[in-house]
């Protein structure tokens, strides 16, 4: 009865070791239902404490190596990558077994405890093990700054996880190195093993412990950084909000834009196109990013920036300088708050948006590849959302008319890659169009708002045929580039 309990508490605290482990040290995902989750590891358990009860502890540790092979594979993504992540059982077993049996053999062989003292003891340290491992995962949501839940956002880093692999590796064959001293029956050597044993055995936790305390102070380290990115972000985005508030009329341009760049970038990665640069990381960052592709604008004065008609070859000068002007503050932000993936891909936007795929833009006059994906995904995104939108010197057009144009600067305004897609998630596009329109006209309209020929800054003349109010064709020249 007692060896039942015993192996049956050890089972049970092996196995939540391990879980813990999984979540905590080795950053894996869990899943996404939460009733998938806790369903699985209560089967596991059991399935453990079966192999355990009929066939005994080794073949049940053996059944929680499968168990957590699986679980690694059921809640990661992309066959490829799930299968290679499951070789990851080993360091994980191992880093358990350096935690779970030092404890033990110390207490053996230093006290000389064996028989059903042994098992007493061990059950007693499993309950243990099994309190402490229970606080940790439930006051890992109160105790944020050491096991905050949002755990996606911290990867480890490569020594991290190089020093996990190579350390969980070594302690998966510790406990069966250790049985092999204990079993060498000369009497000569049996006290210098007995005694090198033990101080493997300090070591060997000493090391565990040690690389486990490291990488929670990373999940601390990554949890106030994370902290601190958001509150830049929040500081950054309230100066794009101040910028685009100076004219009430572009009050959702911001939004639409951001939501247009996403919804393009995840098309584009789900096609297998630009798949070096698309990484999530990327594709997170530019949604961040995308509200300040327009925040030199500040620097441009209100009688250029609300003017109503055409404007001079100065003022149109001055308007281009926003994107010099937004590229500037943000590096100079970066300088001051530090490196930043979305800072570095709102500098490109910032610069860049304005830049042709036949390298007639500004402010450089790149050409093809050398303009940054960022830049060319929000050039499209930035002009169809002046196109459809009413500003104080252009009316709205409709949105077919808006889909025709960028269609037709395939090639020569647009990345004609990116047109393509922009074409394709047309009905998301619009959704979003509508959703955020600050008029809901304003999408829907067949004409033009303006009576005369108006500049909209950045581009070139495109000559469009409206119907006006008495159905007679009128030539409409327009810039369509905000």
């Amino acid at each position: 009865m007692l060896t039942n309990i015993y192996q049956t508490a050890g089972i049970t605290a092996m196995f939540m070791l391990t879980m813990v482990l999984t979540r905590y040290i080795f950053l894996l995902p869990t899943f996404k239902n939460w009733f998938n989750q806790w369903g699985y590891l209560l089967l596991a358990w059991i399935i453990c404490n079966g192999a355990c009860f009929f066939f005994g502890a080794p073949v049940s540790r053996a059944v929680l190596g499968v168990m957590l092979a699986a679980y690694i594979f059921l809640t990661g993504s992309g066959t490829v990558y799930r299968i290679l992540r499951m070789a990851q059982v080993v360091p994980i077993m191992g880093i358990a077994y350096g935690i779970f049996f030092p404890p033990l053999d110390i207490a053996a062989m230093l006290m000389e405890v064996h028989g059903k003292y042994a098992e007493i003891y061990g059950c007693v340290l499993f309950i243990i093990l099994g309190l402490g491992l229970g606080v940790f995962a439930y006051c890992g949501k109160r105790w944020r700054h050491i096991f905050q839940p949002d755990l996606e956002v911290r990867h480890l880093e490569t020594w991290e996880r190089t020093m996990l692999y190579v350390i969980g590796t070594m302690m998966l064959f510790f406990a069966s190195t250790i049985k092999t001293f204990k079993k060498i029956p000369d009497p000569a050597y049996h006290k210098v093993i007995l005694y090198s044993c033990c101080v493997t055995s300090i070591i060997s936790f000493t090391i565990t412990l040690t690389i486990i305390i490291l990488i929670l102070q990373g999940n601390r380290r990554a949890h106030f950084q994370g902290q601190y990115m958001q509150m830049q972000h929040n500081i950054i985005i309230t100066m794009a909000d101040i910028v685009e508030n100076r004219d009430a009329n572009t009050g959702g341009h911001i939004r639409r834009t951001a939501k247009y760049v996403e919804i393009i970038a995840r098309r584009l990665k789900e096609e297998d196109l630009y798949t070096n640069i698309l990484t999530e990381q990327y594709i997170a960052d530019m949604i961040t990013a995308a509200p300040l592709h327009d925040i030199g604008k500040i620097h441009i004065p209100d009688a250029v920036l609300k003017k109503p008609g055409r404007f001079t070859d100065e003022e149109y000068n001055i308007m281009k300088e926003h994107t010099t002007a937004g590229k500037h503050l943000l590096q100079q932000a970066e300088g001051n708050l530090g490196e930043s993936g979305y800072l570095d891909i709102a500098i490109q936007m910032a610069g860049y948006h304005h830049e042709w795929w036949n390298g007639k833009g500004y402010p450089e006059g790149l050409r093809g590849q050398a303009i940054p994906l960022c830049a060319r995904i929000m050039a499209v995104a930035d002009v169809f959302d002046a196109i459809v939108s009413h500003r104080c010197y252009k009316g709205a057009m409709s949105i077919d008319e808006a889909f025709d144009l960028i269609r037709q600067d395939s090639g020569t305004h647009f990345d004609p890659v990116v047109v393509e897609t922009f074409l394709e998630v047309r009905d998301e596009i619009t959704a979003v169009a509508h959703e955020f329109a600050e008029d809901p006209d304003a999408a829907q309209t067949g004409r033009l708002r303006t009576e005369e020929p108006q500049q909209i800054e950045g581009a070139e003349h495109v000559h469009i045929e409206l119907p006006d109010e008495d159905n007679e064709e009128e030539l409409v020249a327009v810039q369509t580039a905000e």
